[in-house]
């Protein structure tokens, strides 16, 4: 008999925090999430939803964009390299077979593309650290539109897995329609970062797919708690001790930016 009483949750605290902030992968999701986050208000501030003075329009504006590039700039690294684990998974693949015998074609079509336009794109960095010529945004657009072209890819094959695939259990076809999901949300963002013919929207789409998108990956590496109905597990002494230190140090940040700004370090 099934136990209800019994459900998973993610998990709402600091180790689980550190737990996805101390891995690459984790901290890049969030600011992801941040930087989509920026472009979805700059599409809302473009097209005049919110009743702002010009003077205040430019200011957030200014503020928000000044965000959203410094995010970009600082996620840059994070994607070095990146074409080592999707060639792991591809070499996997081969054998395995993930996504079945009659999708394995498209699989690995896909998986290759998705190792191909990271690397492409490492171009891009040496353009922009000056080490090469070239027009960075030109080769952006074109790794891009290999990335959504992939997502589109796998956004049809996750769709035919969960609902004509034969022999998949339930497990899988949820799983399946949750890939769906997110490769569409992802085929938008980047379609129309890379003005992809078709899939050119605007910014309020674009940001909003891709906080979307981000939110998914980060609830999928996000830590889960079986919770128990009727029983908690806190510790009070040890969010007493957190609280403490955090507390000491967030005043001690305030008056060490109150010290440099008074012109200490001068």
């Amino acid at each position: 008999r099934k136990d209800d009483s019994k459900t998973m949750a993610i998990r709402l605290d600091v180790d689980a925090f550190q737990s996805v902030v101390s891995k690459f992968v984790g901290k890049d999701k969030i600011l992801r999430l941040i930087q989509y986050f920026c472009r979805f208000n700059k599409g809302v501030l473009q097209k005049g939803l919110l009743p702002l003075a010009a003077t205040e329009l430019e200011y957030i504006s200014k503020k928000n964009w000044g965000l959203f590039l410094t995010l970009m700039n600082a996620r840059r690294a994070f994607r070095l390299f990146n074409s080592v684990g999707t060639l792991l998974k591809l070499r996997d693949g081969i054998a395995s077979k993930p996504w079945g015998k009659d999708l394995h074609p498209l699989y690995m079509a896909v998986q290759w593309m998705m190792a191909l336009w990271p690397a492409i794109d490492h171009y891009r960095f040496l353009i922009l650290i000056k080490w090469a010529e070239g027009s960075q945004a030109e080769v952006r657009n074109f790794s891009y539109r290999i990335f959504a072209f992939a997502q589109v890819l796998t956004m049809i094959a996750q769709l035919y897995r969960a609902y004509l695939q034969k022999d998949l259990d339930e497990k899988k076809r949820k799983q399946a329609k949750w890939n769906a999901i997110k490769a569409g949300l992802v085929s938008l963002t980047i379609g129309h970062v890379s003005q992809f013919p078709g899939l050119i929207t605007n910014e309020i789409v674009c940001g909003g797919t891709g906080v979307a998108s981000s939110l998914m990956d980060l609830y999928t590496i996000w830590p889960k708690v079986i919770s128990v109905k009727g029983k908690e597990d806190n510790d009070d002494e040890a969010s007493a001790r957190l609280m403490g230190a955090g507390a000491s140090v967030f005043l001690v940040t305030l008056a060490s930016v109150s010290f440099i700004r008074a012109g200490g370090m001068k």
